[in-house]
């Protein structure tokens, strides 16, 4: 970065009121060095010099790089698997309490000659049904 500054301070020299080089040289300076590179691998000049320093160092890198992705893939595809386990034990769960409602109701009919325990039963089965059909699949 000096390197920089000394250079374009002597590109300057005379062309410019001595006053003025510091205020221009810190703007190009912040043009010239502000770089910016995004990704998961280094810049291919910085790799480069990667391998100049250890050879076979991009290879690693990019063996480095490949086994990340296959890493972050297999991840996303167990958590897709675990929550498709997950909502349908969810779903076969509440189909048999629904279920066993249902049967309770006709069971307590038969056992209480009153109306009113299948009655809650029947009401649980019903509220249930009609919240798990209001919130829907994502459960908002």
């Amino acid at each position: 970065m000096v390197r920089i500054e000394n250079e374009i301070e002597r590109v300057l020299e005379g062309k410019l009121a001595k006053r003025e080089i510091p205020e221009v040289k810190r703007r190009l300076t912040q043009l010239v060095v502000s770089e910016q590179f995004s990704g998961p691998m280094p810049h291919p000049k910085y790799l480069r010099e990667y391998d100049d320093i250890l050879p076979g160092a991009t290879e690693r890198i990019l063996a480095m790089a490949e086994r990340n992705l296959e890493h972050n893939i297999d991840m996303d595809q167990q958590v897709v698997r675990a929550e498709v386990a997950d909502r349908t034990l969810g779903m076969y769960l509440g189909a048999s309490l629904f279920g066993l409602l249902i049967v309770g109701a006709f069971a307590a009919l038969f056992v209480t000659k009153t109306p009113v325990i299948p009655g809650l039963f029947l009401g649980t089965a019903a509220i249930g049904g009609v919240v798990a059909f209001i919130k829907g699949r994502n459960g908002k």
